[in-house]
């Protein structure tokens, strides 16, 4: 039976793809323990800076690591003090100089691209880089733009359903009525202007119709016009990092013609499964305005903090209905057509190509 809600792939996320392991300030000297796609992994720097990962347990007896001391790069076992290098190798036992087969570590290849570090699920064999998402416009520039209310969420429910939730417009107006809209149809989903589908990105543009500015807006923009529109984006790079509800406030002419950009607000996620059933969930903000005004920082990072908790409230209570649940005899609503596309492109990694269901919606631009 097919792993919900792929028609045919029988996995939760598709390996041999990069995913997020930590934010690069939660890696420090000490080990930082992080199960990821169902293996315990410890992160720590070396002297130099780099980042290494390696499997969790000692070989021997299957102690934790995560406690252990880095003793010049070195992993010292706090059970029976056997030591490791980065690379995994056991460098040292205390009682003999022979060490037995089957006493290295895994050792995971990383990349760090900050704010990120990287780690690549699958063949342990030389990854492939050309997968690694490039998302260049979330690494600050300084004195231009400002990041912002990092978080790290755990989330009890797949992966997959984290991820479509991002690009579900339509639950915004009822999970989320005090943080981010109202019960009603009125700010609802709106068809995407563009669609890009690249190889290792996806991405939904929209432009909202001109509205007058309101007062709150001209006290962040004074000298943004009297009509302005909204220039939003859902983008996936890779298979776990997502820009969801990014903004751009965009000043128009009489006519409602976009004039200039007066300032971008960047919501990004990046998805990354624990286990089949649990998720690491990390979340930021970034903006290009307002750079110094750290009332606004906190107001945001409140906001974003309540809408991804209300988010993994609906997750958490949907997960345990899906052992048994058949993504091929569910009804799929028009305003599903962006999620749905997002699963087919998930499980085509997968090495399946899905068969499109007579409920399924289409998504064209």
């Amino acid at each position: 039976m097919a792993f919900y809600p792929f028609i045919a792939a029988e996995q939760a996320y598709p390996r041999n793809q990069w995913y997020v392991a930590a934010w690069s300030h939660e890696v420090g000297e000490a080990p930082l323990m992080r199960m990821i796609a169902g293996e315990r992994i410890i992160l720590y720097r070396q002297r130099s800076g780099s980042v290494t990962a390696v499997s969790a347990l000692c070989p021997h007896r299957q102690m934790p690591l995560e406690t252990a001391e880095i003793v010049n790069d070195q992993i010292v076992c706090p059970y029976h003090g056997a030591a490791f290098g980065s690379d995994g190798v056991c460098a040292h036992l205390p009682f003999q100089k022979h060490v037995p087969a089957g006493m290295n570590l895994k050792s995971f290849h990383v990349v760090e691209h900050a704010p990120f570090i990287w780690l690549w699920v699958g063949a342990e064999e030389l990854p492939d880089l050309n997968r690694l998402p490039s998302a260049r416009s979330l690494q600050p520039e300084d004195g231009r733009t400002l990041l912002f209310g990092l978080k790290t969420f755990h989330v009890q429910a797949r992966s997959q359903i984290v991820l479509e939730n991002l690009f579900d417009q339509s639950h915004i107006s009822f999970t989320h009525p005090l943080t981010l809209g109202q019960r009603c149809t009125a700010n609802g989903p709106t068809r995407p202007s563009e669609i890009i589908d690249e190889e290792n990105y996806l991405a939904f543009l929209r432009l909202s119709s001109p509205k007058a500015t309101d007062e709150a807006l001209h006290a962040l923009f004074p000298t943004l016009s009297a009509q302005m529109r909204i220039r939003s984006r859902s983008e996936l790079f890779g298979v776990g990092l997502v820009i969801s509800a990014g903004s751009e406030i965009i000043a128009c002419d009489e006519e409602g013609e976009p004039t200039s950009s007066m300032g971008d607000l960047v919501f990004f996620h990046a998805i990354t499964p624990e286990t089949e059933h649990s998720t690491h969930y990390f979340a930021g903000i970034m903006r290009n305005f307002a750079l110094n005004d750290q009332d606004i920082s906190n107001s945001y990072a409140e906001r974003n903090d309540q809408v991804v908790s209300e988010d993994i409230r609906i997750l958490e209570a949907i997960e345990p209905h899906l052992v048994e649940a058949d993504a091929r005899r569910e009804p799929n609503f028009v305003t599903d057509a962006a999620a749905v596309r997002v699963r087919r492109r998930i499980e085509a990694l997968m090495g399946n190509t899905p068969v499109r269901c007579a409920c399924e919606p289409a998504c064209e631009a």
